[in-house]
């Protein structure tokens, strides 16, 4: 059901919306909270989609990042990754853009720590904020942004996102 319920809600802004430009990104997912201090920086990649309005664009994305861990030999051996999901909005001011909205970050954990067996997956909803700049190039642009995830609306959860890509 929550699925199309999220396809109903594409489908929908992409009708009212004046031009809608779907796209990939990549980049580093930087752990900066204090409840993180395990982790290193991750790569992180995912596709975005924007419905442009006369005012201002809405904008959702779906990432996955593998989050590396700090190696601590014979106590943990496991991984980790997150899935954030959001949606927004945005405002430009010339090339450069800023908005934010809500995130729900899916993370999962599994492996073995102090030689117990870990298989966990989590949900927590959360915000954002993003700043960026886009530069039009032929029929695509190319996007640059620095997205601040609050996971559980933690500021010791807290991730940043640096991330290029480009819309279509």
């Amino acid at each position: 059901m929550k699925k199309l319920m999220i396809v109903l809600l594409v489908v929908s802004v992409s009708a009212f919306a004046g031009l809608v430009e779907f796209g990939g990104h990549a980049g580093v997912f930087i752990p900066v909270g204090d409840d993180l201090d395990g982790l290193n920086t991750s790569p992180i990649f995912g596709v975005n989609i924007l419905a442009h309005m006369p005012m201002f664009a809405i904008e959702g994305s779906i990432s996955y990042a593998p989050l590396s861990t700090e190696d601590v030999d014979g106590i943990v051996d496991y991984s980790m990754s997150m899935i954030p999901i959001l949606a927004g909005i945005r405002t430009y001011a010339g090339p450069i853009f800023y908005g934010g909205g809500l995130a729900l970050h899916i993370a999962s954990v599994s492996g073995e720590v102090l030689g117990a067996s870990i298989d966990d997956t989590d949900s927590e909803f959360g915000a954002y904020g993003n700043v960026g700049m886009i530069l039009p190039t032929g029929g695509m642009d190319i996007e640059a942004s620095l997205k601040y995830h609050l996971v559980d609306f933690d500021f010791d959860g807290a991730m940043l996102g640096l991330t290029a890509g480009i819309n279509f």
